[in-house]
């Protein structure tokens, strides 16, 4: 039998829902890095996040269209 065949899927959804991890998927997202960078808009100067290759906000980027 294979060691993956021998848990009890809702015996390990409760003690990982005591731990505190919402559901079983929740260890995937830990050890991935986010894309978004912080930036700082060059015309108002807000800082905001973005995975974009830009250096002006939302709000900056709709004034100019």
């Amino acid at each position: 039998m294979n060691k993956d065949q021998k848990i009890d899927k809702s015996f390990e959804a409760e003690l990982k829902g005591k731990m505190g991890w919402k559901c079983a998927c929740s260890l995937d997202i830990v050890d991935k890095k986010s894309s978004l960078r912080e930036i700082r808009c060059s015309e108002c100067g807000k800082t905001f996040k973005t995975n974009k290759d830009t250096n002006l906000c939302f709000d900056c980027r709709t004034k100019h269209k």
